[in-house]
């Protein structure tokens, strides 16, 4: 039979989503948990598939992996739960033999900047990247495929000392959202302009506008075209649920440290 997984992982965790030898990945992990937990057997070609390659640092919320088992799917999320580390599954859905995640409908990247920032700017330059435009300017060099790509969306939210931007696409090419996410920043300092981004997507060339930190970037979702069933099984709740604990804690003491030399952190709580 063949599987899905909805996937979480903490992108600092890892070297990004794609096997690469001598590093960690996430594609890794994924292959390491499948065969410790017997879902594939030793030295099987699972026909593992990611839908959307995350670069290094980027974490992920519901990214989806596809692989062919022998096993029942009943207890596949929780024992596929126990060997991971630093991912998880959240979901499950039985595919086709033939199912390729990254023939997926839809992607969803959220970028979150701290502090205040100029929401309507924001939005003026976000306007301009939603359709379909080359986007060979705002991809790294070694990006692959064609570079007209289609936007469907870019929604810009003020939250508690935060700003959220929602980039939704069918796909992306490499370092895409960080660099549309940059030149927007770099428009609301005024180092360039919305017709200079116009002009840019337009003819696929443009100053570099560089790229934000991957950090603060997460694969909210994407959109395969299947239902999943959520599958969470407690022990990897307790889990998530202590690691939040514990990111608290941190960001107490961050917090304390930056009100000793006056940086004024951007969020209370």
């Amino acid at each position: 039979m063949r599987a899905a997984f909805k996937i979480a992982y903490d992108g600092p965790a890892f070297h990004g989503f794609a096997r690469q030898p001598n590093v960690r990945t996430a594609e890794g992990e994924v292959l390491f948990a499948l065969g410790k937990a017997g879902i594939i057997e030793p030295g099987e070609a699972p026909r593992l598939q990611g839908a959307s390659r995350t670069d290094a640092g980027v974490s992920a919320l519901g990214n989806v992996v596809a692989f062919d088992t022998m096993i029942p799917g009943d207890d596949l999320v929780g024992r596929f739960n126990d060997a991971a580390k630093d991912l998880w599954a959240w979901a499950m859905a039985p595919v086709p033999p033939s199912f390729d995640p990254r023939r997926a409908r839809g992607r969803w990247y959220r970028y979150h900047l701290p502090r205040r920032h100029g929401i309507h700017r924001l939005e003026e330059t976000a306007a301009h990247f939603i359709g379909t435009h080359d986007f060979r300017a705002f991809a790294t060099p070694d990006a692959e495929g064609p570079t007209r790509r289609r936007v469907d969306a870019i929604d810009v939210a003020p939250g508690d000392g935060f700003v959220s931007i929602d980039v939704r696409a069918p796909s992306f090419l490499r370092g895409m959202v960080r660099r549309i996410v940059a030149a927007m920043l770099a428009c609301e300092r005024g180092e360039t302009d919305p017709d200079t981004v116009r002009a840019a997507l337009a003819n696929g060339r443009g100053p570099d506008f560089g790229a934000v930190p991957p950090e603060p970037l997460v694969l909210m979702d994407v959109d395969v075209g299947r239902r999943f069933h959520a599958g969470a099984d407690r022990a990897c709740r307790e889990r998530v649920a202590a690691r939040f604990d514990r990111e608290l804690v941190s960001v107490q003491f961050w917090r304390g440290a930056a009100d000793r030399i006056g940086a004024s952190p951007s969020i209370n709580y």
